[in-house]
C-alpha cells in the first residue's frame, strides 16, 4: 500500500473530494487549498505510521546481507534498525550473533538479518513498510481522519475517528485465546 492510497480512502471519509480529485488525478490545475491538504495529509499520515511502527505494530524487514571481517554494520542496513530479532545463516537455521552499539558479529560469510525498523519519511507514491495483513488501510486512514481533525479544528470528529483507530489496532493486536485440552472425569 501506498500514502496516495491512504489518502484516498482518508479524504473519502473527510469529506474531502477536492483532494481525492487531484489524487486520481481528474484535475489538472489543483488549488492551493488542495495542495495544501495533500502535504499535510502527507505528513500526518507519515506521523501515524511512525507512531504505530514505533509502539503497537512494529515494522519487521528481513534483509539478506554479505558479512565483511564477520560484522554487520548497523548502518549499512537498508533501513534504521531498532532492535534484531534473529540472524539466519545461509541455510535459514537461526545462528548465534553478538551485538555491539555498531554492529554485531557473525561467524558466516552470508546472513539473513530479521529487524524491526524505524520507517523513513514516506512521499505521496512510496510503498509504506506495512502489508496489508499487518495493518489495514482502513485502520491507517482512521487515524489519518483523526490527525487530520484535528488539524481543522474539528474536535468532535477527531475523536471519532480516534475511537475507530483505536478499536482497529485493538482488534488486530488481540491475542487468540488459546485452545485448552478437555477435561477428562474417568
Amino acid at each position: 500500500m501506498t500514502i496516495k492510497d491512504i489518502l484516498k480512502a482518508t479524504c473519502s471519509m473527510v469529506g474531502r473530494e477536492d483532494v481525492l480529485d487531484y489524487l486520481n488525478g481528474n484535475t489538472s490545475t489543483p488549488g492551493e487549498d488542495t495542495l495544501n491538504a495533500v502535504n499535510v495529509m502527507t505528513a500526518l499520515a507519515n506521523l501515524v505510521i511512525g507512531e504505530l511502527a514505533g509502539t503497537f505494530i512494529p515494522m519487521v524487514k528481513r534483509e539478506s546481507v554479505v558479512v565483511s571481517d564477520r560484522k554487520v554494520k548497523y548502518a549499512d542496513l537498508a533501513e534504521r534498525c531498532l532492535r534484531v530479532l534473529a540472524v539466519y545463516n545461509a541455510d535459514g537455521e537461526k545462528i548465534y550473533y553478538k551485538h555491539t552499539p555498531e554492529y554485531m558479529v557473525v561467524d558466516e560469510n552470508a546472513v539473513t538479518i530479521e529487524y524491526e525498523y524505524n520507517p523513513p519519511n514516506y512521499d505521496l507514491d512510496s510503498e509504506i513498510g506495512y502489508k496489508e495483513e499487518d495493518i489495514s488501510t482502513a485502520t491507517l486512514s482512521y487515524g489519518l481522519a483523526a490527525e487530520f481533525s484535528i488539524s481543522r479544528g474539528s474536535f468532535d470528529e477527531a475523536v471519532m475517528w480516534h475511537e475507530r483507530y483505536v478499536d482497529s489496532v485493538a482488534a488486530k493486536r488481540k491475542l487468540k485465546n488459546s485452545t485448552l485440552k478437555a477435561r477428562s472425569f474417568v
